[in-house]
């Protein structure tokens, strides 16, 4: 593994069984890594994989076949668990359900310091919480607000200010931004994109947007049927897409433009279709997966 990579998935697998006769086959053997304060987009249809793949990253599921390293070490071990508890946080689609509705905003930010035992009446803490506060578009009025009074914007900034109480080196956000509106979602995406210059942590963003993707994405992996299609720099992927399913998806992005709307054209991908066994590198750190 490489100096610079935080995170390494190697072959990674988490098939579910339903019953006797089916399982479903989630991922089903994706690699990748992730560098060092870069920002890695994943993109798919629904259902493809993407946030199964980050809550494995994140140490939430065991995998059933292959594994992910965390700075070298595999998550399943405990001491990389409880290392990953201060060091990586993540950030959830509904932030309504993600936060607890009996707690005031400044519980819910600082409850990842009372668990892993830090203080939090410190000076320190309280310089800390003000600090989060005004990085993530909130002030003060807010502490005392319960996640109900709330709007959806105004509860994805507190998860964001609870995700960085702890100064994590890995933010995975498990597509942070899909419940918003429009106008809202620019918002937060652009105070993503601020947090992570200024404090250069690794940033795992999910998305099925990928004009999103896009904007904030130093590189990209498209996922299908639990499996990784294609990977590259961002530039190099959406200027020169070699998969036909990254083609497929990048012919729906709409453009502001009601003439090339008008006029553009559609391509279909069947995504039934047998996906091949192996990835091949089509230019550097371009890699896509091999037709059938």
């Amino acid at each position: 593994m490489a100096a610079d990579t935080i995170v390494d998935v190697k072959d990674l697998q988490l098939h579910f069984k339903i019953d006797e006769d089916y399982t479903v086959k989630a991922v089903d053997g994706i690699s990748l890594d992730i560098k060092d304060g870069e920002v890695f987009g994943l993109v798919g249809e629904t259902g493809c994989g993407k946030s199964t793949t980050a809550r494995a990253i994140c140490g939430m599921y065991r995998p059933t076949g292959g594994d992910v390293l965390y700075r070298g070490e595999s998550v399943q071990e405990k001491a990389t668990i409880n290392r990953m508890h201060k060091e990586v946080q993540m950030i959830f689609q509904d932030s309504g359900a993600a936060l607890n509705p009996k707690l005031t905003v400044q519980k819910i930010i600082l409850e990842p310091l009372e668990i892993n035992h830090i203080p939090v009446n410190s000076a320190k803490t309280k310089e800390r919480l003000d600090f989060i506060l005004s990085k993530s578009g909130l002030d003060a009025s807010y502490l005392s607000k319960y996640p109900q009074e709330l709007s959806g914007g105004q509860r994805q900034r507190v998860a964001i200010a609870r995700s960085l109480m702890m100064e994590p080196k890995l933010v995975v956000a498990d597509e942070p931004v899909a419940s918003l509106d429009i106008s809202i979602q620019a918002q937060i995406i652009n105070l993503f994109k601020h947090l992570q210059k200024e404090n250069n942590f690794t940033f795992l963003f999910i998305a099925h947007d990928l004009s999103v993707v896009r904007f904030i994405s130093d590189r990209v992996g498209v996922m299908l049927r639990g499996r990784l299609v294609e990977l590259g720099e961002t530039e190099e992927l959406f200027n020169n897409p070699v998969h036909p399913y990254t083609k497929s998806l990048l012919s729906a992005i709409h453009i502001p433009d009601p003439e090339y709307e008008r006029n553009k054209t559609f391509l279909e991908y069947d995504t039934d279709r047998q996906l091949g066994e192996k990835m091949i590198e089509v230019t550097p750190g371009h890699f896509v997966l091999e037709e059938v």
